[in-house]
């Protein structure tokens, strides 16, 4: 009887314990601040951190719902000063470089406001170009003007300059990310064009004035299927050709590309047409009043050399066949390492019903994104893909492939990732699919290719008539 009753004791005791263990798990897993591993996880540079993150978050099996709430709540904070600001620093690359920035006083942690980013020209600065922004936009944009060495900014280092003071800015303020503008006279318009093309899904439009870039760098337009463009260009400007302005503006009509184009005849008492005519101001600002950037387009378009491979909306050019590396010299880099070679394009399209079309040429690997927006989690999704290919000189749709047929996982690395990469809280994606070209499981008969050919041959039509613009 004693041995009996203290087998009995000892396993009540046990069972105790038991349940005390899965009591104290429960509570671990109540006491985890999830909002706090996610800061843990945007603060860290050290990539071993970062895993830890993203398992103790696993192990909790924290939705990615809980996760996009709090990373959208981020942008709800305003917590830097208001009004004027014309003498600040940004470090990048070890290097300070001054901008000035307009807060308009009305803004706080309920109020979004739109950002207008101003590029200077040759001899102009971000202090001298500011005060005229504010005026013309009736202090109801953030106004962010930058500073850079003769206005290079087509150069990588002012670009991504650019881009990191844009994040730093929304980290700061409760700024519209639907509603950033990119805007530049004179060199700053170079600057719009060519840091607007390779980033074009980061704006809801661009304004170049007075300004244009070159017809090695127009097979980049493309890029702006999505991206509504404003060009402001004098008739007579003596710096930059007006036919450079309007092979742009063709090049983006025939596109079917959002585009409005105003070329003035107005000429200026020190640069001719070289300028921003008062008169073009009440247009151009009302139409950015109602731009917004479109979120997860049904079509993706892209063109792209080996400095930029980055992502475009939902979709990511990973990997391209003997890319070329262009870049152009400046006052920081005057021999930039320079590489002949291929331009990659690749042209996405979602048809519905969880099917995306992918053609493409030079590329040899590439990624999709997915979001409870643009899939059904619970649904196989289908990719197929088809080659750009050149056939008697002219480029035809090769044969349709299936890259990928299955259900999609949800994977929390990829939503973290992508929010520390692009600080955007509307640009949040759920999972990615990459694909190898070489990686097929069926072939489609030719006599299913119709609808294909038909809609890429209008694509091709309006843009590789351009054909001595390519490199």
């Amino acid at each position: 009887m004693k041995l009996r009753k203290f087998i009995s004791i000892i396993s009540i005791s046990l069972f105790a314990v038991s349940c005390s263990a899965v009591q104290e798990s429960g509570t671990v897993r109540q006491e985890l601040d999830i909002k706090s591993e996610v800061e843990l996880f945007l603060s860290t540079k050290d990539p071993k951190t970062e895993t830890q993150v993203l398992e103790r978050l696993q192990s909790v099996k924290v939705s990615h719902e809980s996760v996009k709430s709090i990373l959208r709540s981020r942008s709800k904070k305003s917590t830097g000063p208001v009004g004027l600001q014309a003498n600040l620093q940004v470090k990048h690359n070890g290097k300070d470089y001054p901008y000035a920035l307009f807060v308009p006083k009305s803004s706080g942690p309920d109020k979004k406001i739109p950002l207008l980013v101003v590029l200077h020209g040759l001899g102009g600065s971000g202090a001298n170009t500011i005060p005229a922004w504010i005026k013309r936009s009736s202090e109801s944009f953030a106004v962010l003007c930058p500073t850079y060495p003769m206005g290079a900014w087509w150069m990588r280092s002012a670009e991504e300059m650019v881009l990191r003071l844009i994040d730093q800015i929304r980290e700061k303020y409760n700024i519209d990310s639907d509603r950033i503008f990119l805007a530049g006279l004179s060199n700053g318009a170079i600057g719009a064009y060519m840091i607007g093309m390779f980033y074009p899904d980061r704006f809801a439009g661009l304004i170049p004035i007075a300004g244009s870039i070159t017809p090695r760098y127009m097979h980049f337009l493309v890029n702006l299927r999505n991206t509504p463009v404003y060009m402001i260009q004098g008739a007579h400007d003596p710096i930059f050709p007006i036919q450079l302005s309007r092979r742009i503006q063709k090049i983006l009509s025939d596109m079917k590309y959002p585009v409005i184009y105003r070329e003035h005849g107005e000429k200026g008492t020190a640069h001719g047409g070289h300028f921003l005519p008062e008169s073009e101001i009440p247009a151009m600002m009302e139409w950015m009043r109602k731009q917004k950037r479109q979120l997860n387009p049904d079509v993706v378009r892209m063109t792209r050399e080996g400095n930029h491979l980055g992502a475009i909306h939902w979709a990511r050019l990973v990997e391209g066949k003997n890319l070329a590396f262009l870049e152009l010299p400046g006052p920081e880099n005057p021999n930039p390492v320079k590489k002949d070679g291929k331009i990659a394009t690749l042209f996405a399209t979602r048809k519905g019903g969880n099917t995306f079309e992918v053609m493409a040429q030079h590329v040899t690997e590439y990624d999709l994104y997915f979001n409870t927006e643009t899939i059904d989690f619970d649904k196989p999704v289908t990719v197929t893909t088809q080659k750009i290919q050149v056939r008697d000189n002219k480029l035809v749709p090769g044969e349709k492939k299936t890259s990928y047929k299955k259900k999609v996982e949800k994977d929390l690395a990829v939503l973290m990732h992508g929010y520390k990469n692009f600080r955007d809280p509307n640009r949040l994606y759920d999972a990615r699919v990459s694909i190898l070209l070489e990686s097929t499981l069926v072939h489609y008969p030719w006599r299913e290719l119709a609808e294909a050919e038909q809609n890429f041959l209008i694509w091709a039509r309006s843009f590789f008539s351009y054909k001595q613009i390519l490199l």
